[in-house]
């Protein structure tokens, strides 16, 4: 196949409709099947076949599988030769010159550019923090929860979520405080951090006869000769704060028990019962993001001047 071949089958239109109809088939049919899911949620919810066939067509991770990847690199590179091809005719042309298409063109490539970026190279780190925790976020950024706010319409339904942090730069104060909310992240160089959640975290501590403390938090347990002892939750009784157990003795649940400070449970001591408020951030580096943004300015760039000069061409 001659160069001048693939030249015209890259510049063709209809390459280019059977594309995003690919593109656009498949990406729907992904919309149907929960994405990023670990192996066991697939086999457990589909049949076997289905199973198979979303596991090893990467349909769990759509986004970042061949199936996608390959027909946007086409429809990139198809794009790409439209707007070589367009510029070089239009630039030979004694006709008067219209770039504002060009620069559409242009636009849509930096855009599929940027969200191919975002795809393949977005990470992503969640984490929960109290008042007074710091976290670091990159080599060169860390922040610290200075308060939270969690505020409420008069019918008792959320309205609001507020963390306020201080940024800290290679250890120094950078931003004294700054206000996360939901759709108001924290921007710095090669992160944004955005407020997900919001909860209350029990935490248990315990002493045992040598003085040696531990603390626990629901979700764990201790052994006790043969009953394991389950901590379940913390649960509020008044303005005294309760850690709830199931006791277990091989799989069946034999007791519960609703533990007060100063109450003992197999060797411990209950010595302090709390609920910490914390809030839930994620840490997003997106490479793609600022040309995503060039993108679009350039797309509305390329849209005005299209029209202008369609406008002035009307004049008499």
């Amino acid at each position: 196949m001659s160069l001048n071949t693939l030249y015209r089958f890259f510049k063709s239109v209809r390459l280019a409709v059977v594309l995003l109809l690919v593109i656009t088939v498949f990406s729907v049919l992904a919309t149907l099947v929960p994405q990023g899911r670990e192996e066991a949620f697939y086999q457990a919810s589909y049949p076997v076949a289905v199973y198979r066939l979303v596991t090893v067509l990467h349909f769990d991770r759509f986004f970042s599988s061949i199936l996608f990847l390959i027909p946007v690199f086409l429809f990139t590179l198809n794009l790409a030769v439209c707007t070589v091809d367009r510029f070089l005719r239009r630039a030979r042309s004694r006709t008067p010159k219209r770039y504002g298409p060009d620069l559409v063109h242009i636009g849509l490539l930096l855009l599929i550019l940027g969200s191919l970026a975002s795809v393949l190279a977005r990470q992503e780190k969640n984490f929960s923090v109290a008042s007074g925790d710091e976290v670091t976020l990159s080599k060169t950024y860390s922040i610290k929860l200075l308060s939270m706010q969690f505020l409420r319409y008069e019918n008792g339904s959320p309205k609001a979520w507020i963390s306020t942090v201080r940024v800290f730069r290679n250890g120094n104060e950078e931003i004294p405080t700054f206000p996360i909310r939901v759709n108001h992240p924290l921007r710095l160089p090669g992160v944004a951090v955005y407020q997900t959640t919001w909860e209350d975290k029990g935490t248990l501590t315990l002493k045992d006869d040598q003085g040696n403390e531990a603390k626990g938090r629901p979700g764990q347990g201790l052994q006790d000769g043969e009953s394991y002892w389950y901590f379940s939750d913390i649960i509020k009784d008044g303005e005294v704060l309760r850690a709830a157990f199931r006791e277990y003795r091989g799989n069946e649940v034999v007791s519960t028990r609703m533990l007060a400070t100063a109450d003992r449970i197999g060797p411990y001591t209950v010595t302090r019962i709390e609920s910490i408020p914390m809030s839930g951030l994620k840490a997003v580096n997106d490479p793609g993001y600022l040309l995503v943004i060039v993108a679009v300015i350039v797309l509305a760039a390329g849209l005005g001047l299209t029209y202008f000069q369609k406008k002035r061409e009307e004049k008499p």
